[in-house]
């Protein structure tokens, strides 16, 4: 094939045709990847941002409406807040139980033969954990006195559970009245932090 022969063969215009598609072909190609496709990825990236954005400002928004609904329970409350630094002291105040259980047991008419206290922590924890002061106390009442002495030490600002409770006939007791003497033993719990 002579060199005329292949030039006129190259500048046909189904060749110069498929010529200019092969070369649109690969320049539109190039295109794609270095212009359109960043974009794309952009874009979608950008998508996924915008759902984890709009799942963090749920999340933001929940917690403003319950801080929100605090303050206004704080708001509300802030006159009992006084009264609950009374029912859990910051320290163990021991005087102050047996001051109240004494004070009870006065109203109540609650002779109190023996009282013992537990184990006390005076190490005080960075995380306010609650801790429990232990009073056992023994003594003699009637069975109405002793339900007014529990009413009592429960009317009282401090916190007070008791614990256990063992309710036995007096000595020289064997009819049961109301006004009958019983052998009381009970374990009160006061807390602090």
């Amino acid at each position: 094939m002579d060199v005329t022969n292949l030039k006129n063969t190259l500048l046909t215009k189904k060749t110069t045709d498929y010529t200019f598609t092969v070369l649109f072909l690969v320049i539109f190609s190039v295109f794609i990847v270095f212009a359109i496709k960043p974009s794309l990825t952009t874009a979608f990236s950008l998508k996924k941002e915008e759902k984890d954005l709009l799942k963090v400002d749920k999340l933001y928004e929940d917690q403003i409406i319950s801080i929100a609904t605090i303050q206004s329970l704080m708001e509300e409350n802030r006159s009992d807040i006084p009264l609950l630094y009374q029912s859990i002291s910051t320290s163990p105040q021991v005087n102050k139980m047996v001051d109240d259980i004494q004070q009870a047991a006065g109203k109540s008419s609650f002779l109190i033969k023996k009282a013992s206290i537990g184990e006390v922590s005076l190490f005080q924890s960075k995380k306010k954990i609650t801790q429990s002061l232990k009073v056992t106390i023994e003594g003699e009442s009637s069975f109405d006195n002793f339900s007014k002495f529990t009413e009592e030490l429960f009317n009282q600002r401090r916190l007070k559970t008791i614990q256990k409770v063992i309710i036995s006939r007096g000595i020289g007791e064997d009819i049961a009245t109301q006004s009958a003497q019983l052998k009381i033993k009970l374990d009160v719990e006061g807390y602090y932090l």
